[in-house]
């Protein structure tokens, strides 16, 4: 009886903490300077550009003063969509499809165009013209179900199984790195990108393209020079299908974050391209430069304290691992992304940490239910999403996307070891300044 009870409990209320997977794409889009995108849908599809453009990226093009957006929709909606709407369709496709700046076409739906079945590779068909700019459907089997990160990783593997990789001419030493998410034009994504690229050639490498990183559409088509594909985990699909095609292959690494993730980094580039000396050296110079910096830092503003995480799945675990590297302890760790993103072992990894939670529903944050409450935490590292329904402890610190009230206007690397470096010197600044917040508030409240 309890059983059965128990299963007919009604659902709790509110919505899960989690980001709609347009949102992801336009990360993408923001990241490919001439990428313009038609979105069948309503004007939502525009208004969604403006939680990227000038809030989270101070230097994303997806929109424009002089209109020149690189966003657009076809302005069906729920009154106008059993109706014939092709011809519109049709002719916004060729209309952005002809503006200068645009250097590939991206084409999407909203899930109730999606489930009304109109055929969208068709139109492409007979409203671009043969042999001209590239143009790519977004695949629909993302559209009604899938979150942030499915939006991002479907742009890449919408490109990868589409681009045209003729001329393809393999290099010796030459990787194309598939899965970055760039989710800014800022410093800190600059940084990480100069970062990744530094530690390829650090070992001999030489980049052939980064998706994403910034650049135009026809850098990313330099991957058809690479010999082996390089998979992050945020475009682990597209960098499979890319290997496939090209006849290379591929090797798998996760994310260089923290002082380990980045070690296992290098050691995986080491393994999969017969590297492992440079690697090993190259490993121990970054160390010996990186340990007495954080031993004046590290065991006065960590030991003891308690940091939670709110954000991208895949940089939970990572984090979560940094923070012992440091010496604190990990609080509720509140994963804004389906527990299908990860491996079943980096589920359960994460799962066993106390107040770890796929997608929680946002009333059980606010209420600080199911071990999610933020007492006892020292400081609270998210992004701008998760602070919106929390109570914020002293001491936070944005990190994600979104992340509307911290900025970066030169290159400020959080991957590879100086990334380690400078969020160790970020989370202990933000550490000391909280404590002195949380005295000042003390003693008002005492006066």
């Amino acid at each position: 009886m309890r059983a059965a009870a128990a299963a007919q409990a009604p659902s709790p209320l509110g919505i899960r903490l989690n980001t709609p997977l347009l949102q992801g794409a336009y990360l993408a889009f923001n990241a490919i300077p001439d990428a313009y995108f038609l979105g069948d849908g309503p004007s939502c599809i525009f208004a969604k550009a403006e939680h990227v453009h000038g809030r989270h990226d101070l230097f994303s093009t997806l929109l424009s003063c002089a209109s020149d957006h690189r966003i657009h929709y076809t302005g069906v909606n729920v009154f106008t969509i059993a109706g014939k709407f092709e011809d519109q369709i049709a002719a916004a496709m060729r209309r952005i499809h002809a503006r200068p700046g645009c250097g590939v076409l991206f084409v999407g739906s909203m899930p109730m165009c999606t489930i009304a079945g109109t055929d969208y590779e068709r139109l492409l068909r007979e409203a671009l013209p043969p042999g001209g700019k590239p143009a790519f459907l977004l695949p629909r089997r993302s559209a009604v179900s899938g979150d942030w990160l499915d939006g991002y990783a479907s742009v890449l593997e919408a490109m990868a199984e589409g681009m045209d990789l003729g001329g393809s001419r393999p290099e010796r030493g030459r990787v194309a790195v598939v899965g970055y998410l760039m989710d800014r034009n800022e410093g800190d994504h600059r940084g990480n990108v100069a970062e990744l690229e530094r530690m390829l050639r650090a070992l001999g490498l030489e980049p052939a393209s980064v998706w994403l990183s910034g650049r135009p559409y026809e850098t990313l088509r330099e991957a058809r020079r690479a010999e082996a594909v390089l998979s992050l985990p945020h475009g682990r699909g597209a960098a499979r299908v890319l290997a496939r095609r090209l006849g290379v292959r591929v090797v798998e690494a996760g994310l260089p974050f923290g002082l380990a993730g980045t070690r296992r980094f290098v050691e995986a580039l080491g393994r999969g391209f017969d590297r492992g000396k440079q690697a090993a050296a190259f490993i121990r110079r970054e160390l010996d430069l990186a340990a007495p910096r954080l031993k004046g830092t590290v065991p006065q503003a960590f030991s003891g304290r308690r940091i939670a995480f709110a954000g991208d799945p895949h940089y939970g675990a990572a984090f979560a691992e940094f923070i012992d590297e440091l010496g604190g302890r990990t609080g509720p760790l509140l994963l804004m992304g389906a527990a299908r993103h990860l491996p079943r072992e980096g589920q359960e990894a994460l799962l066993r940490r106390p107040g770890a939670a796929f997608e929680p529903m946002t009333v059980d944050v606010e209420d600080g239910r199911c071990g999610l409450g933020l007492r006892g935490v020292d400081l609270i590292v998210g992004n701008t999403i998760a602070f919106e329904i929390m109570t914020l402890p002293a001491s936070w610190l944005e990190f994600g996307f979104r992340c509307e009230f911290t900025h970066c206007l030169k290159d400020e690397p959080f991957l590879g070891f100086p990334g380690a470096l400078g969020l160790a010197g970020a989370l202990a600044n933000e550490l000391r300044q909280g404590d002195f917040r949380k005295a000042v508030a003390e003693e008002a409240d005492d006066a």
